[in-house]
Order: C-alpha cells, then structure tokens, then sequence
C-alpha cells in the first residue's frame, strides 16, 4: 500500500474512533438531567468516513467548498478538531447548549463550515446555484482572475427524496452548471425505515435523463449480499453499490 494511503487510513480511523466516541459520550457517560438519549447518526457517519478523509485531506484545494450532509455531523467536527479548528470542550457538549450541532451549521458552530445543511436537502441543492453564482463572478471584470472552485455536496440516500434537489438539478440543467460534485453516500440507513432496493438504478436514471452532466458511478468493488425487495422480503441475491457520484464539469 502507498505511504500517503496508508497515511489516510490512520486518519481514517482517528476520525472513526473520535467522532464515535462523542457520541457515546453524549449519550452514556454526560450527565443529563431528563436521560433522553441524544442520539447522533454513527451509522451514517461511519459509512461516509472513507470519503470525507479523502476529500479534506487529499483532493480539495483551498478555492473548493463542502456541503457535508446532515448526519455525517460528528465526523465533520472531529476531522475540525485534529486540524485545530474545534476545541475538546463544545466536543464534549455535542448537542447540547453551546455545543457542537446536531448538524453542519455556519451560524452556530465555529469551526470551517461552508455551508448550513440542517435542513434536509438544501444543503445539496446550494451548491448548484453557488457555482453558478461563481461562473456570474467570473464572467465579470472584477471576477475574471479568480481560481474557479469546485462546489461539492455529500449527498445521504435518503437525502434524495428532498425534491428541491431534482429543481436544482434542471436549473443545473439550464445553465450549463460546471464545477459541481455530488457525491451520495449510498448506505441505504434512514431514520424511518431501509432505503428501497435499487434506488440507485433509479438515482442514476434521474442524473442521465439530465443532458449535459456526467455521471460518475464506480461499481467496481460491487459486492453480492442477501437482499431484502422493496416490500421488506427476502430475495436471492443484491449488488450493493459503492457511493455514487455525479459531476457536472
């Protein structure tokens, strides 16, 4: 394995181990007054660590800005934290008053946040029109000379189902959008329920119907599992795709 992976999957798993162990943290070791659990998405955080350890700490360049969805919350502040920019006392407060948030927030959380994303869905679709915001920039004198960044969102699965998304895609659509990665973590875990079988075959339909953006969907390292049908019963065998990615260049 290369030095500068193997280098990645230290922080991988230091990213692991730190984000998972605020959340229990918050939930079993804080002193709370009503014992409600506090909850905090380690499945979908989990499941999105290998990406965000890649994107922060390989790809991105200081122009690019991030839309981290939702529930990858706890990975996000604690990749902050190892780069010093979130301090251990609003870790150990996670959400709670003053503490880091349930969810990315640029008004309330004090560390690098690009974009608010608390709101499901939305935060996928700001990076539609501040890309395009960016090429009505570049395209002004004054703008001209700026370095083009690229806008990217890590999209949830379940995420999906927000339809603002599709209206930002044929917005994308109509202005020949550029620069604008979409990522989707596709885990299938969604708070109400399994997220339906195949709904990527579904997602990739949606992204192709859209002329102009190029679909990026690596099924290389696909893997057979038992399977459940979009009912809930047992059927032979799945693939489960790796994440899927669109990229409008």
């Amino acid at each position: 394995m290369p030095t500068h992976i193997q280098h990645l999957k230290t922080i991988e798993q230091r990213l692991l181990w730190l984000s998972h162990w605020m959340i229990h943290n918050a939930n079993n070791l804080r002193l709370k007054e009503d014992g409600l659990k506090v909850g905090g998405h380690q499945a979908s955080s989990a499941s999105c660590v290998s990406i965000l350890t890649a994107l922060y700490f390989a790809t991105l360049k200081p122009e690019d800005r991030v839309a981290v969805k939702p529930h990858a919350s706890p990975i996000f502040h604690a990749m902050q934290y190892l780069m010093g920019n979130q301090d251990l006392e609003r870790m150990k407060n996670f959400r709670g008053f003053g503490g880091v948030q349930s969810y990315p927030s640029r008004i309330k959380d004090i560390d690098d946040v690009d974009f608010s994303t608390g709101s499901v869905g939305l935060g996928v679709a700001i990076t539609t029109f501040a890309s395009l915001v960016q090429d009505y920039i570049q395209a002004k004198k004054w703008g001209k000379d700026l370095p083009l960044g690229r806008m990217i969102s890590l999209v949830g699965d379940a995420e999906m189902d927000e339809g603002n998304i599709y209206e930002a895609l044929q917005e994308g659509w109509k202005h020949d959008l550029r620069n604008c990665w979409w990522i989707v973590d596709y885990n299938r875990q969604s708070l109400d329920g399994v997220v339906s079988e195949g709904l990527w075959e579904r997602i990739i339909g949606v992204f192709t119907l859209l002329a102009g953006m190029w679909l990026k969907s690596n099924m290389a390292s696909c893997r057979k599992l038992p399977s459940k049908n979009r009912a809930g019963s047992n059927s032979k065998t799945g693939l489960m795709p790796v994440p899927i990615s669109f990229i409008a260049r």
